[in-house]
């Protein structure tokens, strides 16, 4: 029977996906730093056997001895610049968000494939477990110096704000007039974190979140009858913000829960 994991590979071998890897790194090198590249590199020996890795962000974070936040930074940007696509399960029994399906995608499609899609968990739920053998990282076994970058190429041009990367997914749903109201509500909730102090310096976490939120909005527009998008992005910003601020709330913080203030509760 084929395993579950297979069904959504992007490519017919190992090879192949090795070789996008490699051709993202060259690509995206002087954009990505040393955590981007691990968590790649993790993604890739994750997938060697299924070409799709079933993760959970605790299995990231203790590898790579990262905080959640810095993980969940990471993911974004590697979705951002199209090298990922994340693809979040719920499980059908416990009714939650489970561990994510990530995908290495293929160079020559970037721009073609939306990440952050929800689907209904697949008939084996076991996390994946890397099959990395005695193969090396494929990016230690280039003379680094040769895949340095100082710029990026003419003809990768990205939104560069918040609002133009909004902008630009929604035009996926045709209303890209929603644009300025998305943004509005981002502002708002990230607002009421940030006059607490224990948040101050996160609003490269709260745009991150922001553009996973519109991700998940514009996927699911298209799957179902979505009376208010904005305010089913909304509801979908509230929740991803209280994951990524609260979760964990007892290992990263010292301070009680009483202190923090999480919107819509």
């Amino acid at each position: 029977m084929t395993h579950y994991l297979s069904r959504y590979a992007k490519f017919s071998s190992k090879e192949e996906m090795d070789t996008a890897a490699r051709k993202h790194l060259d690509i995206h090198w002087s954009q990505l730093n040393k955590t981007d590249r691990a968590v790649l590199e993790m993604i890739r020996c994750y997938s060697v056997k299924y070409l799709a890795a079933h993760l959970k962000h605790e299995t990231i974070e203790k590898k790579l001895g990262k905080s959640n936040s810095t993980i969940r930074r990471t993911l974004c940007k590697l979705e951002r610049l199209q090298i990922i696509q994340r693809i979040q399960y719920v499980r059908p029994i416990m009714s939650g968000l489970g561990a994510n399906i990530y995908l290495i995608l293929p160079v020559n499609e970037q721009g073609k494939t939306s990440s952050g899609a929800i689907l209904k968990e697949a008939d084996g739920t076991k996390v994946s477990e890397p099959e990395i053998g005695n193969e090396p990282s494929f990016y230690k076994s280039k003379n680094l110096k040769d895949l340095i970058k100082t710029s990026q190429p003419a003809a990768e041009k990205y939104p560069t704000t918040l609002f133009g990367k909004m902008k630009s997914l929604l035009s996926f749903s045709g209303d890209v007039s929603k644009a300025r109201e998305f943004f509005g509500i981002h502002k708002s909730l990230s607002g009421k974190m940030l006059k607490f102090d224990i948040h101050k310096g996160k609003e490269e976490l709260f745009d991150d979140l922001s553009y996973q939120a519109t991700h998940i909005t514009v996927m699911a527009a298209k799957t179902k009858n979505i009376r208010s998008m904005p305010g089913y992005f909304s509801g979908v910003l509230k929740q991803l913000i209280c994951d990524a601020l609260f979760k964990d709330i007892y290992k990263e913080y010292s301070v009680s829960a009483d202190d923090f203030y999480c919107p819509g509760y």
